[in-house]
């Protein structure tokens, strides 16, 4: 399993980063995470076809992480993609993503593609032979799912935007990978807490006690002074397992 990451802020941009989205490739199976930025761009410049994208994960319906919804389908309703898409999100998410997409009459373009809309609230679901997704909850100011993607050799859990949370160290123990929100440092960790998101310390306070491989890091704000090399340092000192900082469009493989 691949994973090529195409931005790791948080809600604020800076000038050579954008809002945190990913991609997963297993084999022939493609999956986003999160549609922000230019996603079709993103997945060309990556190597993967948009055409043949296989599934659009959505996390939740904050800005920074579905804004490009509109324009991802737009796109590939202009390419004439044919090919069906699977929109996997929790229920709220999904009714939310629908009605952003009705806004510019998407879905009743004629010769659209199909789109297969899947809730998973709280479950699993065959994407692929020998792939599959859960999304569980996570504590957030939305409702808002984390993501495990288990293969036949490995699995991968991403805690989307996340105070510390129980369930995410659950689905990640024994994990090969385990993304997680890095959004400030040690001394912004009881604003960020309330805001429904973690420190750098916390990220890998989290990823110690699920005992994974790798830690990435993502979500990074730096509206508050925070930098990123903090962040990491912090997070090392919680988590003696490799820590990443992703290099944007890079693949790295779990």
């Amino acid at each position: 399993m691949k994973i090529v990451f195409f931005g790791t802020t948080g809600a604020i941009q800076s000038k050579d980063n954008t809002n945190v989205s990913f991609s997963v490739v297993e084999k022939k199976l493609s999956i986003l995470v999160d549609s922000s930025g230019n996603p079709v761009q993103y997945l060309k410049r990556a190597g993967i076809d948009p055409k043949k994208l296989d599934v659009l994960i959505l996390t939740h319906f904050h800005t920074d992480h579905i804004y490009a919804l509109p324009s991802l389908i737009h796109n590939l309703w202009l390419m004439k993609r044919k090919k069906p898409l699977s929109i996997i999100s929790n229920q709220f998410t999904i009714n939310k993503a629908k009605e952003l997409c009705y806004v510019f009459s998407l879905l009743s373009k004629e010769s659209l593609f199909s789109i297969n809309w899947a809730n998973i609230d709280e479950g699993e679901i065959d994407i692929f032979p020998g792939v599959k997704i859960q999304l569980f909850s996570v504590l957030h100011s939305a409702p808002t799912s984390g993501i495990k993607i288990i293969t036949s050799n490995s699995s991968l859990v991403y805690s989307s935007d996340t105070s510390p949370s129980k369930e995410v160290i659950s689905r990640a123990r024994g994990a090969e990978a385990l993304i997680h929100e890095a959004s400030g440092t040690l001394n912004l960790e009881e604003k960020l807490n309330k805001a429904g998101h973690s420190s750098g310390r916390q990220a890998g306070e989290v990823a110690k006690k699920a005992v994974v491989k790798f830690l990435f890091l993502c979500h990074f704000d730096f509206s508050e002074g925070s930098s990123q090399d903090k962040v990491e340092f912090e997070a090392k000192n919680s988590f003696q397992g490799k820590v990443i900082v992703p290099e944007l469009f890079r693949f790295y493989e779990v």
